[in-house]
């Protein structure tokens, strides 16, 4: 509901006010696809090194210019083309030895892009990466929805070798902790993976003081320990007794008997030193500063660890340490061949002030360094409260773009930022707390224009028509779901008929004589064996953990972990049989296990291609067959031109009442965008509850959505 400034258009609001609309009326000016990874590929950048292999190549091929003839010529005889070629091999072994950190890294590197970005991903692609300084000391912080699969994706896709830290509890895992050792991950201890149940069951009134029964506080507690209870952190100030602990906030949330579980303080000097080391030498370190890996759409609260390396490296070493927020937008990024876009935000500088004031108040410092940092990471995602509100945001852009038009990775993202920023400022409108909104993570010493136009809350009659667009958005959506529909194909639906069915299905038989066996022999057992283990996984992990939804982020991550280490198992399977079963000659087994992945991989792209065929397929045999669905089909064209018309005559509306996120063409998302306080009232506002404060706490009923989800989930899971 955001976006243009006045005009004329055919119909909607012009779309001149964004770069990328720009771009689309006047033509770009670059190569797109070049533009994703920021820069021009062009012939001249790559005319040198072309050169110096064509010279070399020249050079062993003629003879009277082979420098390795030329030299045996004039020496004596006694030492031949074969003696050099020894001596050369002999010192390419020890610099391999020496150097064997690096062909390490560099083999895995090449052989996980390899892997990620052409199998297990669909599409990868990247914005933004001309932000990163190309040499000195740099903390790239990402968000964390995909467990492992994060740090190989951002190391994959980065122009600078990343040193990761990577909790301590998954650098002991066999597999995990080998690779992690290969890429000089640097291990980090922490509290909740060494927690324990506390004795007895403790209870609270809202106060400072924690009251127990049966426990023994003297034994298990002591001063900077943590207690968790029903999903909520408190830290231990003092040990009172074996039954009475004072607490570090003087404000506790209020509970019955409960049982607690105790996290331990731990020491993370010597991590420290191993970073602060790491960054002397001008390397570039990778953190998820969430603390772990979560399915939510929003971030977690950062946790203090980067802001104090950042800070700790000035204060101690002299060293300016930039931070580059990274983000990790995935699509269907808990199945295989997903979509996955990597964005590169602006270097986040640590400000004079900070610095200054980190040597007399050093928690003050590190939290208003955090908020930078949580705004910047806000500024390479979609925040928004729940995963229904970023489907409706995805849907809210593909109306909002005209057809026909083709939009950039970089330019959708900005698109979906743009609507959902602009949908929470017009739900605070709505909910009339816009003009005394207090957002963690805003610094409010500097100058923003969040507030612009935004004193008033929305007329009673504007909050209907809103609700009204929401409601005729979710229906249409409802009625794609109930259809097998996509919306793209909402506009093909006039032309559709039986000669399209039949061409689907022919193509449908084609992609499967081309993937069946392939699929069947190396693919499907590997994948099905691999996605029932990854669910007992999730099992455990969403067990285990208090901010977890469903634990759909070790689903990919753990398939594959088990795909990576079934695959060679399976081809030395075939391997034997073809050296056992067969009479032919050695060159020949040779070669049919060398194209056996080559053929794994057809067989892979031909069953991707069946299956989008039979996404279409059903909806054209429904259409054909049923009645009953063809009529219903038809409204969708009408419906979908409504809500177009609708939206934009939404965005010319309440745009101008968003400031600089309505008119500006680069906006600043460090000034946009901030932590969603207000975000229950929004999921609220969107669920179509009432408005307004109904005497519940607002964490207690994100605990409650919590708790109900993981219930849910938990249940699915125990019926798969």
């Amino acid at each position: 509901i955001i976006l243009s400034r006045p005009g004329t258009a055919a119909w909607g609001p012009p779309f001149s006010s964004f770069v990328f609309m720009e771009q689309l009326t006047n033509g770009p000016a670059t190569n797109p696809a070049a533009s994703v990874h920021g820069e021009v590929s062009t012939f001249p950048a790559v005319a040198k090194p072309l050169g110096i292999c064509l010279t070399i190549v020249l050079m062993l091929s003629i003879d009277e210019v082979n420098p390795v003839k030329v030299l045996i010529s004039y020496v004596e005889r006694g030492v031949t083309e074969q003696h050099i070629g020894y001596a050369a091999a002999v010192l390419l072994v020890m610099l391999a030895i020496s150097q064997r950190e690096r062909l390490l890294y560099y083999g895995l590197l090449i052989f996980f892009r390899c892997t990620f970005n052409n199998m297990f991903f669909r599409s990868v692609e990247v914005v933004g990466l001309e932000n990163m300084p190309k040499e000195g000391p740099l903390i790239l912080t990402g968000n964390h929805n995909n467990q492992f699969v994060d740090g190989v994706i951002l190391l994959t896709n980065c122009s600078r070798e990343i040193s990761f830290m990577i909790a301590e509890k998954s650098f002991k895992r066999p597999m995990v902790g080998a690779l992690a050792r290969a890429f000089q991950c640097i291990p980090v201890a922490r509290s909740q993976d060494q927690g324990f149940n506390g004795k007895g069951v403790v209870h609270c009134k809202g106060t400072a003081t924690l009251c127990g029964e049966n426990t023994k506080f003297l034994d298990q507690l002591q001063p900077g320990f943590q207690v968790e209870v029903q999903d909520k952190i408190m830290k231990v100030k003092d040990v009172v007794s074996d039954t009475e602990v004072t607490l570090d906030s003087e404000t506790n949330p209020s509970f019955e008997s409960s049982e607690y579980r105790i996290r331990p303080k731990v020491n993370q000097e010597a991590m420290y030193n191993a970073v602060h080391t790491s960054l002397k030498r001008g390397c570039c370190l990778g953190i998820f500063p969430e603390g772990g890996s979560h399915d939510q759409t929003d971030l977690l609260p950062l946790k203090a660890g980067v802001a104090i390396m950042a800070l700790d490296a000035f204060s101690k070493h002299g060293l300016q340490v930039p931070i580059v927020p990274v983000g990790l937008n995935y699509f269907a990024g808990h199945r295989f061949r997903g979509r996955v876009v990597v964005e590169f935000g602006t270097p986040i500088n640590i400000p004079e002030s900070i610095h200054s004031l980190y040597l007399d108040d050093r928690r003050g410092a590190t939290e208003a360094l955090l908020k930078h940092v949580t705004t910047g990471m806000r500024s390479v995602i979609v925040p928004t409260p729940d995963y229904a509100t970023l489907q409706q945001i995805f849907m809210v852009r593909r109306l909002y773009v005209p057809e026909g038009v083709k939009l950039t990775p970089g330019e959708t993202m900005d698109l979906n930022r743009r609507f959902a920023v602009g949908t929470f400022r017009i739900m605070q409108l709505a909910l009339g707390s816009a003009g005394n909104s207090s957002e963690p993570g805003v610094n409010n010493d500097i100058e923003t224009n969040t507030q612009v136009e935004m004193d008033s809350p929305l007329a009673p009659e504007d909050v209907y028509l809103i609700d009204n667009v929401r409601q005729e958005l979710q229906d249409y959506m409802a009625s794609l779901k109930k259809l097998g529909i996509r919306d793209h194909q909402v506009q093909q639906l006039s032309w559709w008929s039986k000669g399209d069915l039949v061409g689907r299905l022919l193509y449908l038989l084609v992609a499967i004589a081309l993937g069946l066996i392939p699929q069947v022999l190396f693919n499907l057992p590997v994948m099905m064996l691999a996605s029932w283990l990854a669910v007992n996984e999730q099992k455990k992990s969403l067990e285990a953990s208090t901010v977890k939804l469903a634990a759909r982020d070790v689903l990919l991550s753990y398939r594959i972990i088990y795909v990576l280490v079934f695959v060679p198992f399976l081809f030395l399977l075939y391997g034997t049989l073809i050296w056992q079963l067969t009479s032919w000659t050695l060159t020949s087994r040779c070669i049919v296990l060398a194209i056996l992945p080559y053929f794994a991989f057809l067989g892979m792209k031909a069953s991707e291609q069946g299956i989008r065929a039979w996404k279409d397929i059903v909806p054209l045999f429904k259409r054909v067959f049923v009645p009953s669905c063809r009529r219903e089909q038809d409204t969708l064209p009408g419906r979908r031109v409504v809500l177009q018309r609708r939206l934009h005559s939404t965005v010319r509306t309440f745009g101008p009442r968003l400031g600089d996120l309505y008119r500006q063409k680069d906006v600043d998302w460090s000034k946009e965008i901030s932590p969603l306080e207000t975000a229950d009232g929004l999921r609220n506002l969107l669920a179509g509850l009432p408005i307004g404060n109904n005497g519940t706490d607002s964490s207690e009923m994100d605990s409650a959505r919590r708790r109900r989800i993981r219930a849910s989930s938990v249940d699915s899971l125990k019926a798969q």
